[in-house]
């Protein structure tokens, strides 16, 4: 089970960003909260000089952008707090590497440090606001936190840790989130009765309503179809209950052209919710006889197989396949991403180059004449630009031992290494979709099994466990 929470640092008063910066940096990689620095990662930085690269990403932003903004977000601290006892500390940082990684998919630099000075272990995140390109900035928006959280809930289930059930907001600062409870809204209750009137199996869109409004609900039909709960004050539009639950997705749902995902699945009800649940089906097989509750609540047990179906429609055999091929792809796009900016680096190096060619012949004359003057602090201040340049240049070529490649040569280097460089861009284009639509599966696929299962006797389907077996299996306790 792990707790998260993100916080946008910014400039302080009386502080410059490099002194906001590092003071988060250096809090957070103490080496006697972090087993004497064994315990800390990072990524497109190293540790001990994350502020100055920080720093330099922000200026190179700056640069490219012109973009100034007086409430500017320096960096942003993501803490993940461990239940204790569950999680050893080296884990620990391993699945804090893994949720900064997933959260910015590596295009910001960022430092995992893992502190175990406390009864429970967690983990610190500073990450970078600007890009490694040094054209974006990270934007924390709502979403942001609940997609933290639905990271950070996945990692879990992947680490076969625990998952905090009903989960706090995650959107205030960390002081007022671990005093908040998120509340079970009107909005909660009409999707579990959805859920529940989805899994009796209605033969149609009309039959599911009357479900509905067996279960309590008042129906608004018109342009666009209303629901009042049993105890809600107004009525609520379908198509702001989300993607699942509008009318056309529920009627494609229905007539099993889709697999419907619920928003809030059993598995994480609390208790109040479990309780409510079982009112609900209870209302809704009021009055249809014994026969009519024996086949819902077999149709209850078979929900699986929907699963089987959603799975198998993506060719995929088994849960440690699907794992395999989100592993291979994964591979490919951090590989992708080392050559583009393998290349992008050598072509900043090029065109530091060639600038440095152009400098120095532009500049020559002047600074000959700054030198004749005997370094004359008058005439450096009138040619203070010209000669600046001309030093940069000089640097440059001295790093080089003065063999700089002629102009056209670097030109065409830079030229080969831009198609190069699109090429990779173009087949981490094409990949990074799909690696996005498996995780997606393998998310959809958690949430059904959380869902479809009675609480009281949760079926697991191993790993490794073929999808063609469980669906026989299912064939058999059906019948």
């Amino acid at each position: 089970m792990a707790t998260t929470t993100v916080m946008s640092v910014h400039v302080n008063k009386g502080k410059t960003p490099k002194q906001c910066v590092a003071a988060q940096l250096n809090y957070i990689i103490n080496p006697a909260k972090t087993d004497g620095g064994k315990l800390i990662s990072s990524h497109a930085c190293m540790p001990e000089t994350a502020v100055n690269e920080f720093m330099l990403y922000r200026q190179e932003y700056l640069e490219n952008t012109g973009r100034e903004n007086e409430n500017e977000v320096l960096v942003y601290h993501v803490r993940q707090a461990f239940k204790p006892e569950e999680i050893t500390p080296e884990e620990a940082n391993e699945i804090g590497k893994e949720l900064a990684s997933r959260m910015t998919n590596d295009q910001f630099a960022y430092v995992v440090a893992t502190h175990i000075d406390k009864h429970h272990i967690h983990n610190h995140i500073i990450i970078c606001s600007t890009d490694l390109d040094g054209q974006h900035k990270y934007r924390d928006v709502k979403q942001s936190a609940k997609d933290l959280a639905q990271i950070s809930d996945s990692l879990c289930r992947e680490h076969s840790l625990s998952v905090i059930q009903n989960p706090q907001d995650k959107t205030v600062t960390y002081d007022k989130w671990q005093g908040n409870q998120r509340k079970f809204t009107h909005r909660d209750e009409l999707r579990m009765i959805i859920d529940a009137a989805l899994r009796m199996q209605p033969d149609g869109f009309d039959a599911l309503m009357q479900l509905l409004e067996e279960a309590g609900c008042r129906i608004k039909r018109g342009a666009q179809i209303s629901i009042k709960p049993p105890e809600g004050e107004r009525y609520i539009r379908l198509d702001t209950l989300g993607p699942e639950y509008d009318e056309a997705t529920l009627r494609r749902s229905l007539t099993g052209d889709h697999v419907h995902i619920p928003k809030i699945p059993r598995g994480d009800f609390t208790e109040s919710q479990i309780k409510r649940l079982v009112d609900i089906e209870a209302k809704l097989r009021a009055g249809k006889g014994k026969g009519y509750q024996v086949w819902a609540e077999r149709n209850n047990i078979d929900a699986k197989a929907q699963m089987v179906i959603f799975l198998k429609e993506h060719q995929i055999g088994s849960l440690e396949e699907l794992n395999e091929q989100i592993q291979e792809l994964t591979d490919q796009r951090d590989s992708l991403k080392a050559s583009i900016r393998e290349k992008q680096n050598r072509m900043k190096e090029i065109n530091r180059q060639r600038q440095a060619i152009r400098d120095y012949s532009r500049t020559k004359e002047v600074y000959i004449q700054y030198r004749e003057s005997g370094w004359s602090v008058k005439f450096y201040q009138e040619h203070r630009q010209e000669i600046e340049d001309h030093r940069n240049a000089q640097a440059v070529y001295s790093s080089h031992d003065g063999k700089i490649p002629t102009l056209k040569e670097l030109t065409t280097k830079y030229d080969e290494m831009k198609k190069r460089k699109e090429n990779d861009q173009a087949v981490f284009d094409e990949l990074k979709p799909k690696l996005t639509d498996l995780k997606h599966i393998r998310y959809n696929y958690g949430i059904l099994e959380r869902d479809s299962a009675p609480n009281s006797h949760q079926h697991v389907i191993p790993k490794d466990h073929h999808f063609d077996e469980y669906a026989a299996h299912h064939d058999d306790e059906s019948h």
